[in-house]
């Protein structure tokens, strides 16, 4: 039951922010964006740990890793991301998303030795016939002039950093480092990250002072950053980075919904087959057994 309301909440918190990023985009720069919100999601975090009174004292050590985990899940997964919004509507961004089920399992055996079930193993091949059918246009024909076929590759490597930030968050863990402080030193060199980048790229330290912009920054630092992840890392604590990565692929129903509804979006012969052919691999993999390949 604690699993079933962690993996609830992260899909409530989360559905809607691939949407909401739309308001954050045009006048300042996709990267400054970026900054605010982790920025702002870090003093959250680090206000509440204060109060609090816990510990924020580690060693260097600690500190490494802290890093590469904000590099991978607070910085340059949202930059990707955040880029992938300025050419594709917000669902498909989401669908894309959804390929971080096949990165976890394969993440899990390189880094940890962990062989997956039989199950596990079909609903990834499933998940890889689906992600696979939905864009083999973008996969088959890639071209650099085409800005949707950029956007659907900037959502491959930014869940490519997303993946690879679950395995560091995973073997943080395993050396039994505290989570909200990992997350909330994450959050602060991710936004450092994120900084450094919009500085090479140029982008200029703007702010949109409208009610659409604010609110949004609001919502996707507090629920969409600081309470997601939170909630998140708590499940992949539970159940494992690979159980943990179906988030992305139910979550892509209520962002095309999402989409459907605030974004016109025509839903192609490609999308409605290779859906339901996630869906299925979703069920397989909640309902799976522990047993692993031995």
């Amino acid at each position: 039951m604690k699993n079933a309301i962690l993996f609830i909440g992260t899909l409530l918190c989360w559905a809607p922010t691939w949407y909401i990023i739309k308001f954050q985009l045009g006048y300042v720069d996709p990267i400054i964006s970026v900054f605010y919100r982790i920025a702002l999601s870090c003093f959250v975090l680090f206000s509440i740990l204060l109060i609090q009174k816990k510990s924020l004292k580690f060693s260097l050590s600690h500190h490494f890793w802290f890093a590469i985990l904000g590099a991978c899940l607070f910085s340059f997964n949202y930059i990707f991301f955040y880029l992938a919004n300025t050419y594709l509507i917000s669902g498909i961004v989401c669908v894309a998303f959804s390929m971080n089920l096949v990165f976890n399992i394969v993440g899990e055996k390189i880094f940890f030795k962990k062989n997956a079930s039989y199950n596990t193993l079909f609903a990834a091949l499933l998940g890889f016939i689906g992600i696979f059918v939905i864009f083999n246009n973008e996969i088959l024909y890639f071209d650099l002039n085409n800005y949707e076929h950029i956007g659907i590759a900037f959502s491959f490597v930014a869940t490519l950093f997303w993946s690879f930030g679950n395995m560091i968050h995973k073997r943080n863990s395993n050396k039994k480092f505290p989570l909200f402080p990992s997350i909330a030193y994450g959050m602060m060199y991710g936004s450092i990250f994120t900084l450094i980048a919009a500085k090479v790229s140029g982008a200029e330290i703007i702010l949109e002072l409208t009610s659409e912009y604010i609110l949004a920054l609001i919502y996707l630092s507090v629920f969409g950053t600081v309470l997601a992840f939170c909630i998140y890392l708590m499940l992949v604590d539970n159940i494992g980075p690979g159980r943990a990565g179906y988030v992305g692929v139910v979550m892509p129903v209520l962002a095309l919904l999402i989409s459907t509804i605030f974004e016109n979006l025509e839903w192609s012969n490609n999308l409605l087959i290779g859906l339901p052919i996630l869906m299925i691999g979703s069920v397989l993999i909640i309902n799976q057994k522990t047993k692993v390949i031995i």
